[in-house]
């Protein structure tokens, strides 16, 4: 049996061009979320030559419930560079929780130019998202922004140029502070390195706040700059063991490995769980052939009883190993 070419098969490439001239907005905006990322790109600078009527359309776009066709819909904007999209994307910068449509609407606002936006890309400094940290710096740079004292240091951080944040002074202090909070570990390590190197008094919370980070690189950080801040260095020990010591639940392995005897052990991160977990459940099934299914299940949840015990006692084990 011959089957059709493979070229048969896939989907027809859409006539974006065709869609263009004829001022369909609206299947240009569909082709937004195409599983094509080409054919998504095309179709945002298509909508971008359209004119003020894709403006006014695209703005009324922004809530679509997809965050690709949000995303195309952004980038569609920036492309424009229309001003009049402005209220709209600041509105939607405020509101919107998918990062990287955050992202694309800092830059989309920057190409605006429109002076209007820089006080929400300045709030968007502030941003807990990185990328959407820098998109908000260039945007700011492309409309000309000059910030002073504290703006200046979350401009910093945000461009990650941390060389230049110590001639700050006392103005970097509270953006560092806040620096120390951020999901990534090696932001927070860097803030905590010019914390100690300011020896601001503020420093010093800082300082032992990063002590519990959970990401030991962070902890580590906060120890060489511990000196610097200002703290005894006797304080350094009772500041280390309040760190975060998290390991597996004793009790959720104990109960694994009584109800499915080895998938305690999986959860402990032992290699052997999964093994013992078939071999049980392979012979319990065999054995219920044989002699149905009750005394099988019986002799294994009374087998499984002891491994549990033995189980929890492992995990306080491996906890004190992990923690120590």
């Amino acid at each position: 049996m011959a089957f059709p070419p493979l070229t048969l098969l896939r989907p027809a490439h859409p006539d974006i061009p065709a869609l263009r001239d004829a001022g369909d907005i609206d299947g240009l905006i569909e082709l937004l979320s195409h599983p094509d990322q080409e054919v998504q790109e095309q179709a945002a600078r298509a909508l971008a030559t359209v004119g003020e009527q894709a403006t006014r359309y695209l703005t009324l776009e922004l809530d679509h419930v997809d965050p690709g066709a949000r995303l195309g819909i952004v980038e569609a904007l920036g492309d424009t560079g229309d001003p009049a999209a402005v209220p709209a994307l600041i509105r939607a910068l405020r509101g919107e929780k998918s990062s990287e449509v955050r992202w694309a609407i800092t830059l989309a606002l920057g190409n605006a130019g429109d002076p209007a936006a820089i006080p929400p890309l300045v709030q968007a400094l502030r941003d807990p998202d990185k990328y959407v940290r820098f998109g908000t710096a260039m945007a700011l740079g492309k409309l000309g922004w000059e910030p002073a004292g504290e703006d200046r240091a979350y401009l910093l951080i945000a461009r990650q140029e941390w060389d230049s944040l110590p001639a700050i002074g006392a103005d970097a202090a509270h953006p560092l502070l806040w620096a120390t909070r951020d999901p990534d570990p090696s932001i927070r390590a860097k803030a905590v390195d010019l914390l100690g190197a300011l020896g601001d008094a503020r420093g010093a919370d800082a300082c032992d706040l990063v002590l519990r980070d959970p990401d030991s690189e962070v902890r580590w950080r906060a120890v060489l700059a511990f000196p610097r801040c200002g703290i005894p260095l006797m304080h350094l020990p009772l500041g280390l063991v309040r760190r975060p010591r998290k390991w597996k639940n004793p009790v959720v392995a104990s109960l694994l490995n009584l109800f499915f005897l080895g998938l305690g052990y999986s959860y402990l991160e032992r290699w052997y769980g999964l093994i013992i977990f078939q071999v049980n459940m392979t012979t319990v099934v065999l054995l219920s052939l044989v002699v149905g299914p009750f005394y099988p299940y019986l002799v294994s949840y009374i087998i499984s009883a002891f491994f549990a015990v033995q189980t929890w006692f492992l995990a306080r084990r491996l906890a004190e190993e992990r923690m120590g």
